[in-house]
């Protein structure tokens, strides 16, 4: 329901069937005078153990992390760009991932996720945003964690009464700063047996793999996240926002070498130059020019500026772990060790930087002043 809070931005469970008409398909899809991301800093957050110590799990989650730094570089962003969520592919950057090796619970509420998540920023695990919001957390959890969240008509991953695969939401931080934040459930086959009855009309299937299934409600709710993050925003007040209208449309994006699945997004400017009959898109070739009335956000020269490129030597960051039951915070030497040497290369630090551990701490010491 719109400007309902959890409820409001569920990956549905079922694929939705677009309208095609003469005219826009969906007139009603408008700027509604509330935020968006301008320049999406994304941060993946794992949660469960088996994220630290299942092989499998570990693999699974570096493809995750790829799969985050190739979408925000991807053409993807330019279907995005016309909501004034970025000036199109490049645009955003993956930051850093986190192992959360003990949830509150196996059945989580949302209260209690939005709680997990404040003693992560109170840790330093996860950033405390500014203004604007620029942080954004997908959230990542393991099998056997679920999403019972009555108050909020979140139910996923459960043995019956599934509402959906994935959500976003977001709340105000302890230091009054809006926090936005998505769910991805494991997604694995058991879920989707129990959540789909019939998987045919299911918008996701048995046919593809977990990673497939996890990537394509990422980009359902990252489109949604950085278009509509306080519900507020870009939104249609019957069909919702731009990953519900186009809900189980999946397609692939290529980076590189790597090929992704994820599902299709919204575009307003193909509805109304088409007149419904091209509304859903995977990507763009160029940034679609941002429609009007719309956010002012930040400008996209400035946008322009903060492309991955630039940052390719130092992000993503080395993976924290955080014990949530203890609060101890650990890195892993070696994944730090080789973070530095990848900063430096082709040189090794000590010919770059003499005596670079103490430089750290000065450099350290100097910001939290």
């Amino acid at each position: 329901m719109p400007h309902a809070p959890a409820g409001h931005g569920h990956q549905v469970t079922h694929a939705v069937a677009a309208p095609v008409s003469a005219a826009a398909a969906f007139p009603n899809f408008s700027y509604h005078g509330g935020p968006v991301v301008g320049c999406p800093l994304v941060y993946a957050s794992y949660w469960g153990s088996a994220w630290s110590t299942d092989a499998d799990h570990v693999k699974r989650s570096q493809r995750l992390n790829q799969y985050l730094t190739d979408l925000v570089a991807s053409k993807y962003m330019n279907v995005l760009s016309q909501y004034g969520a970025g000036a199109g592919a490049g645009t955003g950057l993956f930051v850093q991932s986190s192992v959360l090796v003990s949830p509150p619970a196996e059945d989580l509420t949302d209260s209690q996720i939005q709680k997990t998540i404040q003693a992560c920023i109170d840790a330093g695990v996860l950033p405390e945003p500014g203004t604007p919001t620029l942080p954004v957390l997908i959230i990542y959890l393991a099998e056997g964690i679920s999403v019972q969240s009555p108050a909020d008509d979140i139910h996923m991953c459960e043995p019956k009464g599934d509402t959906a695969f994935g959500y976003h939401s977001f709340f105000t931080t302890t230091a009054g700063h809006s926090f936005y934040y998505a769910v991805i459930p494991a997604l694995n086959d058991a879920c989707l047996k129990q959540t789909c009855r019939s998987d045919t009309s299911c918008s996701l299937h048995l046919s593809e793999t977990q990673e497939q299934r996890q990537t394509q409600v990422t980009s359902h709710e990252f489109a949604e996240m950085i278009t509509d993050p306080e519900l507020n925003a870009w939104f249609d007040p019957q069909a919702s926002e731009n990953g519900d209208i186009c809900n189980g449309a999946a397609a692939t994006i290529t980076v590189g070498s790597d090929t992704w699945t994820v599902q299709r997004t919204y575009s307003k400017s193909d509805d109304i130059a088409t007149n419904g009959t091209s509304i859903c898109l995977a990507e763009a070739d160029a940034p679609i020019p941002q429609l009007s009335p719309g956010p002012s956000g930040l400008a996209a020269a400035t946008l322009r500026t903060l492309r991955p490129g630039t940052f390719d030597r130092l992000l993503p960051l080395p993976a924290i772990h955080f014990d949530l039951s203890t609060k101890t915070v650990t890195r892993d030497d070696n994944a730090l060790l080789d973070y530095v040497a990848q900063a430096f290369a082709p040189l090794p630090h000590d010919r770059v930087a003499p005596g670079l551990g103490t430089l750290l701490r000065q450099i350290a010491d100097t910001i939290e002043k």
